[in-house]
């Protein structure tokens, strides 16, 4: 249980850094993008491709990852800049949400039937994403209730849970 917390606790932090390596750059030429007006002149058919490259390094932050800056090259070069305002919106969305298929492990105390499975994913659909999977298991010292992990949150309702926060209150 400690080395799946460890493990979680590292990719989280991957994931967090993974986002903030695309996100802020590409937030950055979005905005650059807006205030100099240069989307439909970059989307221009006509205007040849290294032109446009030349426009983009006054956009594209030096120190951006090299995938970045590819990611904008491309959509340059399909003549589509023009939506990498809603690819970041979107892109954030995700990041919000976590992991794009995230998993909610669900533990409960005993099998949960088909019945309960059906009430319970759409819960967790409505707060997680509609993208989550589910992987259920039994832990029978939960005594009765369930645990959900997706990601770094945890929902503890197991009758274990509240015997341990009802003996912390009575510390």
């Amino acid at each position: 249980m400690a080395d799946e917390r460890v493990v979680q606790a590292y990719a989280q932090a991957l994931f967090e850094e993974a986002v903030a390596n695309w996100l802020t750059p590409l937030k950055s030429v979005a905005a650059s993008l807006a205030k100099a007006g240069l989307a439909q002149q970059l989307d221009d058919k006509v205007l040849a491709f290294a032109q446009k490259q030349e426009m983009l390094k006054a956009l594209v932050p030096a120190n951006a990852a090299p995938q970045v800056q590819n990611l904008v090259s491309l959509l340059v070069s399909k003549n589509q800049v023009h939506l990498l305002p809603a690819v970041v919106a979107q892109f954030e969305r995700f990041a919000q949400r976590g992991a794009v298929g995230a998993v909610a492990q669900v533990t409960s105390a005993v099998a949960l039937t088909d019945a309960e499975r059906v009430a319970l994913e759409p819960k967790m659909r409505a707060q997680f994403g509609s993208e989550i999977a589910f992987e259920y298991a039994v832990d029978a010292n939960l005594i009765g209730g369930m645990i959900v992990r997706v990601g770094d949150k945890v929902l503890d309702a197991s009758v274990a849970g509240k015997l341990a926060a009802l003996k912390e209150k009575l510390k």
